[in-house]
């Protein structure tokens, strides 16, 4: 039995949050894999968003936050591939 944490939506068990399988059938591999796209797109957020007061705008960047946010919604994406695939991604920009 995998162990998680997910206190992402409105289906969280007794509203306190999933901690072995989500109730919307998330595994606890999925749930790690968002996590850690959110923590990644809250880093780069946190370089980009101060560059607007210059206004200098990185629309890739702007896309790829808005999309990579759409992508852990509730019941939109459980593909840990396509997470894998967005990490990779995410790891480039933030070392670019």
């Amino acid at each position: 039995m995998d162990k998680m944490f997910c206190f992402q939506c409105q289906e969280a068990a007794k509203n306190e949050g999933c901690t072995v399988k989500g109730v919307c059938g998330k595994t606890a591999d999925v749930a790690n894999l968002q996590d850690l796209l959110l923590f990644l797109c809250k880093g780069i957020s946190h370089y980009t968003v101060p560059l607007r007061k210059y206004g200098i705008e990185i629309p890739q960047i702007n896309k790829f936050i808005t999309d990579s946010l759409f992508m852990t919604i509730t019941n939109a994406n459980f593909d840990k591939n396509r997470f894998t695939t967005r990490l990779l991604m995410a790891f480039e920009m933030r070392n670019a």
